[in-house]
């Protein structure tokens, strides 16, 4: 098998070529090790957070909630729709209306 010490990666296609090799036997006693050892692996559980996109973020869901918590009926908006739709087509250019 090739050198793997200078790659500073192991790609998983080498982790499976060497599984592979194994025999299949063997293959349980393999599982266990390297489920034993991935138990061992310290877990880095802090996420990284960058304040400011928090922020941003926040103010986004926030913005969010408040127009799904908006009390308006459903005739309101059907209203300014039909509003906006006769604005927009009063002063077009051409005979065909944009919303038709």
């Amino acid at each position: 098998m090739a050198d793997c010490s200078n790659s500073g990666i192991i790609s998983l296609k080498l982790l499976l070529h060497e599984v592979e090799a194994t025999p299949r036997e063997y293959w349980a006693d393999l599982l266990e090790t390297l489920r034993q050892f991935r138990q061992r692996i310290p877990l880095d559980t802090s996420p990284i957070v960058n304040t400011e996109q928090s922020r941003k973020n926040q103010a986004a869901i926030d913005l969010l909630d408040s127009w799904l918590d908006d009390d308006e009926d459903a005739s309101e908006h059907q209203q300014a729709w039909d509003f906006l739709k006769t604005a927009l087509d009063e002063d077009r250019l051409s005979d065909r209306p944009l919303f038709p």
